[in-house]
């Protein structure tokens, strides 16, 4: 599928912001994600950009308490974006591997980027980059600030709104279906519709059968209902 610019939707006040962290911090200033109460216990905070590191279109950012692990964020992106089988994970900060056990405000900083991994058969690569610090008097130890806006796709065979993708196809920048053309498409009547996967917001759409998360497990990072 072919790369594309997105916005994202703010989880409080659902407006759309511009990928850029001079949009995103100037969107923190104005909603009632930065308001807090001087009476209050204030914790320290980062705001951290997660993206696809080759599908960038799919992006997210995030409050996370700073004494958190990087196990912590592990399980986040798992839950909101790839966990499909319990594959392996691991982060990395380019040349080494970064233990889960380390606390977040050990790992970043401004200008660096982490690299996540996950599934080492068919993966799903991942790029984390720090935009800000705060202090806050959230509760929660990760909340969910922006979510890329969904891609509406198109069908490849008759141009109407796309639900499925055929993983065959995807490798050949190709792919995306409707219900009807699917029932037609050569991979199905080769191998059966069992091989196609729902069209679903994240990087790992297409891969290892992923149908996307439960709602169960992500509701809680969403402040105000699910976007």
């Amino acid at each position: 599928m072919t790369k594309m610019k997105t916005t994202g939707i703010c989880s409080y006040c659902k407006k759309e912001v511009k990928k850029n962290a001079r949009s995103i911090v100037s969107h923190l200033s104005d909603c009632e994600i930065s308001k807090k109460s001087n009476k209050e216990k204030v914790s320290e905070y980062l705001i951290i950009l997660i993206e696809g590191k080759y599908a960038p279109e799919y992006w997210l950012v995030i409050k996370a308490k700073a004494d958190i692990t990087m196990k912590k964020i592990d399980k986040f992106i798992r839950d909101i974006w790839v966990e499909c089988c319990g594959h392996l994970s691991s982060f990395s900060d380019g040349y080494s591997k970064i233990s889960m056990n380390w606390e977040i405000s050990q790992i970043f900083e401004k200008g660096h980027k982490i690299d996540y991994e996950y599934d080492f058969g068919t993966p799903t690569e991942i790029s984390l980059s720090l935009i800000q610090e705060i202090e806050d008097t959230d509760d929660k130890e990760i909340q969910m600030l922006f979510r890329n806006k969904e891609i509406d796709f198109t069908c490849d065979e008759c141009g109407e709104k796309a639900v499925i993708i055929c993983p065959i196809c995807l490798y050949e920048n190709r792919g995306t279906l409707c219900e009807s053309c699917a029932e037609k498409h050569s991979c199905v009547i080769k191998s059966g519709e069992e091989i196609l996967s729902p069209i679903v917001n994240s990087p790992r759409v297409g891969e290892c059968g992923y149908t996307g998360y439960e709602d169960r497990y992500v509701e809680k990072y969403f402040p105000n209902g699910i976007i």
